[in-house]
């Protein structure tokens, strides 16, 4: 049977989108809980050691697994490589912190912070251990057995966060929690994906995944700096409760943005993978994901902005309500990184991460400027700086991306045009009527999100029938399945 892009995009989309998201939604209820048991600047302090945890962690991947999805041969020599060169980088990386977490707790006056640092460094060396566990999943669009690791990990740690956190904790019930995630997680990867290594590496292929890596975990580093060296910022001269504050505000926009963005570009990877010989059926794939992943990501981004008052009045307690405005930036900022998402999974297929590395290094010193020029403004002006830095972004990953393929800016305003029109008509209807809504905030979330949904749908109708109609079939097969 011929290889079908579109389904098979669809397909693991669903599958790869169902697993993260049930693992942030399960996160997610459990910040709910947690946050009535756990201050602000103890949240601050966990945000201060996933920050720094995710430079590590992006370093000791080093690319490994991207060189696994990619390869057109060789899979189980590169596999081999793969695992012992994941070890090798996630245990160095995890001696550096242990080593430096000293120094880093000095650095932010927070002692708690070196045994936490201590200890979540841990987790380093047990993700390396299902690195190719995972890699060949993606590889072999096999992700519906991504499934059942992800919602137990995701079990896992809330129950025993939530656990802790009610029995006085604090801190540890988050950090203890996240190890002991991190374990059942890789143990289940074990045993939906099962492999084991062969032999040991040879050194040119050791040599083709490390210099793969090379060039993206640059990349991977500069373009994850926006969400981490924020976080640093804050927590070193806003302080850990603002911090706080600033991370929890990001929990909506991740569960339902942040999380499929994430997916949609580890699944348009490998798909665009299989089809990067083919360049009209790649330049079409090109298009078609730009269309339908912003008909998704804008109306969502739209509608969290909209109504983030209601949602976190219902939701959280007045100790948090400082997070509704940088909420609101946070989630338009997701939204418009639909940009440079698709064009990511394409430069990954093409083999030029490269350009990914120049793109990065081009935005960085932009991304810095503007976070100095908002962090005296509060926590609010540096979500606002998110925002501005999602549309800055686009222009050198657009060009970049006509380095290796003929897009033309034209068919990309057309692609992006129905969700524009969808989500800003959508976005207008909402906003009046919780204007004219005076009932409870409940009420009021709920009037706006059905007024909301239903704009969204009937110009959806309109302008994508096509996409409607799809949408609907999908809906209906897996009803039936």
């Amino acid at each position: 049977m011929a290889f079908s892009p579109g389904k098979a995009t669809t397909k693991n989309l669903f599958w790869a989108y169902l697993s993260f998201a049930s693992t942030k939604l399960l996160n997610f209820v459990a910040v709910i809980i947690i946050a009535r048991y756990v201050d602000p600047a103890e949240f601050g302090l966990m945000a201060i050691c996933l920050a720094i945890m995710g430079y590590f962690e992006i370093i000791s991947k080093f690319g490994l697994g991207a060189a696994l999805i990619s390869v057109k041969d060789r899979q189980e020599e590169t596999a081999n490589a793969v695992f012992f060169c994941a070890l090798f980088t996630s245990g160095l990386m995890a001696l550096l912190l242990w080593w430096g977490s000293g120094g880093i707790a000095g650095l932010f006056d927070s002692p708690e912070l070196q045994p936490l640092l201590g200890t979540i460094c841990l987790v380093l060396v047990i993700r390396a251990v299902s690195s190719v566990h995972i890699s060949l999943l993606f590889r072999e669009l096999s992700l519906r057995k991504k499934l059942v690791p992800d919602v137990a990990q995701g079990l896992a740690k809330g129950l025993i966060s939530i656990t802790l956190a009610m029995m006085g904790y604090g801190v540890w019930a988050l950090v203890l929690g996240y190890v002991v995630g991190a374990v059942i997680g890789t143990v289940m990867l074990f045993w939906m994906r099962p492999w084991r290594p062969t032999a040991l590496p040879d050194w040119p292929t050791v040599r083709y995944v490390m210099g793969y890596g090379s060039y993206l975990i640059g990349a991977e580093t500069i373009n994850s700096t926006p969400r981490l060296l924020d976080n640093l910022l804050v927590g070193k001269f806003l302080g850990p409760a603002a911090l706080g504050i600033y991370a929890i505000a990001f929990r909506i926009p991740e569960l339902a943005i942040k999380s499929f963005t994430s997916v949609a570009g580890t699944v348009l990877h490998p798909v665009m993978s299989k089809i990067q010989t083919h360049p009209e059926e790649l330049a079409t794939y090109y298009y078609q994901s730009l269309r339908y992943c912003a008909l998704l990501m804008f109306g969502v981004g739209a509608a969290i902005a909209v109504l983030a008052e209601p949602t976190v009045h219902v939701l959280y307690t007045d100790k948090w309500y400082g997070m509704i405005a940088p909420m609101q930036f946070i989630a338009v900022a997701f939204a418009v990184s639909t940009l440079n998402m698709v064009p990511g999974g394409l430069l990954k297929a093409l083999s030029r991460t490269d350009l990914m590395f120049r793109v990065a290094l081009f935005n960085l010193p932009m991304f810095v400027l503007l976070l100095a020029a908002a962090i005296p403004f509060g926590i609010t002006a540096v979500a606002a700086a998110q925002l501005v830095l999602a549309f800055v972004r686009f222009v050198p990953t657009y060009l970049a991306t006509k380095r290796v393929m003929d897009v033309t800016a034209g068919k990309v305003f057309a692609a992006l045009r129905p969700a524009l029109i969808c989500a800003g008509s959508a976005t207008v209807s909402a906003f009046l009527v919780l204007q004219l809504h005076s009932g409870s905030e409940l009420l009021r979330l709920l009037a706006g999100a059905a007024a909301f949904g239903a704009t969204y749908l009937v110009a959806l109708r309109i302008l994508v029938p096509e996409a409607f109609s799809a949408g609907q079939r999908f809906i209906l097969k897996r009803r039936r399945a």
